[in-house]
């Protein structure tokens, strides 16, 4: 048997797989303001339940849009998709017919919902069953999914990981963190791994000798060779906890995800791990039992509904201080040259700037000197004057003049995001001078230095007439970039069909 354990959904990419996911901006946008209303269902696509067996099912709603929601209501089966009565369905408490009021929403906050379902022994070779998820605001309709029940006699091991609650830190602050986990299935797990990811600047300490660091990942594994028998529940005692921490010059506002993970081992990674980490320095984790234990050997395991095998908590962080400044540039050559300059941000501090969110975007607003064509574009630039103003005309690059350029990712104290752009030089008799212009959110605190030159400097030579310019045409440039910035609006709220780890034999 070969037993990995690999990340299924990278951390919390900006680009690619969410968009390849067919995940798009709703058109619930108010005209000219960039502002849309979307309360998503991010629910496991497939439930296993034991026949005869209570099992408990919680996914997430999440307001994806760019300003809070106002009566908020989760709908469970409707008149053209009831439930079906042999699923034992039970509705979250306070529900009413089968509808759950779910309140009001800010940007970007997230609400755990569960229910459960306990199926009759009767009828347990029916095909699956489906369960119909809708969202709604203010009474209209938002999201709709389902998940589809199999129901099963031979039963399996169930690892669950419970729900741990949203923490606050100030910079340089650290918390301890409940842990639980359980095996809600009727078969014991042998051996447990424990993953924590944190791939937006949160600090794990887990500094055990039965824990480390894996690239493959992206996280920490601790590895716990006890048998979580079926039924039984485990801990963290209070001498070896698992705690979070966040850098003295982290970023904020910002709401930093962290995942925690439980799945079963085989006997052969377990071994392979203990030979790793033999002689490791510090104390061993461990588990605490809230119930009994069995003990067998290990064995490799699979589980019945691995959606549950994580909890997802956020580390909120309180606004700091990061002052943007704008950085111009130079196309130097002579007429018919092509130069390429490199403008963007730079952070002066004394913190990070925050990653890109729902409620924040950083962008540089250029406009091109004249006296250049345009004819290669930065992947992270769309036509356009502003967020809310992205040219979508399908002119050609040498015709484009404002650019609006993304910052997808945090920018460290005293660090630079920069974009490149590359142009002609064009014979004319005036060179106006562009700009860059820097908006740094909610953490910028000058506006002075928020804007930079972007001026041509003509040197002697040159090829007189030029090169054709063959760039992309904006058309196709905007499509893509307007993607790109949907998937990044989005992508780091999403982990839709989140496995965070699998094993494989």
């Amino acid at each position: 048997m070969i037993m990995r354990l690999r990340v299924l959904t990278s951390s919390f990419a900006l680009m690619g797989a969410v968009a390849a996911a067919g995940l798009a901006l709703p058109a619930q946008a108010a005209e000219g303001t960039g502002d849309f209303a979307y309360v998503g269902i991010f629910s496991p696509e497939t439930v296993t339940v034991i026949n005869g067996q209570s099992k408990t099912v919680k996914f997430d709603v999440y307001n994806l849009g760019t300003s809070a929601v106002e009566d908020v209501k989760l709908t469970f089966g409707s008149a053209a998709k009831p439930i079906s009565a042999d699923l034992g369905f039970t509705a979250p408490a306070g529900c009413v017919a089968n509808v759950c009021d779910i309140g009001d929403l800010k940007a970007g906050q997230r609400r755990s919902v569960k229910f459960t379902l306990k199926p009759t022994t009767a009828g347990a070779a029916t095909p699956a069953r489906t369960i119909a998820l809708a969202s709604s605001i203010g009474g209209k309709p938002s999201d709709e999914t389902s998940i589809a029940v199999v129901r099963t006699d031979k039963g399996g091991v169930d690892l669950e990981v419970d729900d741990i609650a949203d923490l606050s830190l100030k910079p340089g602050g650290s918390a301890e963190v409940p842990l639980g986990i359980r095996n809600s299935g009727n078969k014991d797990v042998t051996a447990l791994g424990l993953v924590v990811l944190a791939p937006l600047g949160v600090k794990p300490a887990l500094d055990y000798s039965n824990c480390e660091q894996d690239a493959e990942i992206g996280g920490f594994v601790c590895v716990f060779n006890d048998t979580l028998a079926a039924g039984s529940a485990f801990t963290l005692p209070e001498n070896t906890p698992l705690r979070v921490s966040v850098p003295a010059d982290i970023a904020g506002p910002f709401d930093y995800p962290v995942f925690v993970a439980a799945v079963g081992l085989t006997e052969k990674y377990v071994f392979d791990f203990e030979k790793r980490t033999a002689g490791a320095a510090g104390k061993e984790l461990k588990l605490e039992a809230v119930a009994g234990l069995s003990a067998e050997e290990p064995e490799a395991v699979e589980d019945l509904n691995e959606e549950d095998n994580y909890a997802e908590f956020a580390v909120t962080v309180p606004r700091t201080v990061a002052d943007s400044a704008a950085v111009g540039g130079v196309f130097k050559g002579a007429v018919g040259d092509r130069s390429t300059v490199k403008v963007g941000v730079h952070n002066l501090g004394p913190s990070a700037t925050i990653p890109l969110s729902l409620t924040s975007i950083q962008y540089a607003h250029v406009k091109l000197p004249t006296g250049v064509a345009l004819t290669k574009l930065d992947e992270r630039c769309v036509p356009g004057t502003s967020i809310d103003d992205i040219d979508i005309t399908g002119r050609e690059l040498s015709e484009v003049t404002d650019l609006v350029c993304i910052v997808l990712e945090s920018v460290p104290d005293d660090a630079r995001h920069l974009f490149a752009l590359t142009a002609e030089i064009q014979d004319a008799t005036d060179y106006k001078a562009g700009f860059v212009k820097i908006d740094g959110s909610v953490q910028d605190p000058k506006s002075g230095n928020d804007k930079a030159a972007l001026t041509v400097e003509l040197t002697a030579g040159g090829s007189g007439g030029g090169l054709p310019i063959t760039g992309a045409p904006a058309g196709l440039v905007a499509g893509g970039g307007v993607a790109l910035l949907a998937a990044g609006l989005i992508a780091f709220r999403l982990a839709r069909r989140r496995r965070i780890v699998t094993v494989v034999e």
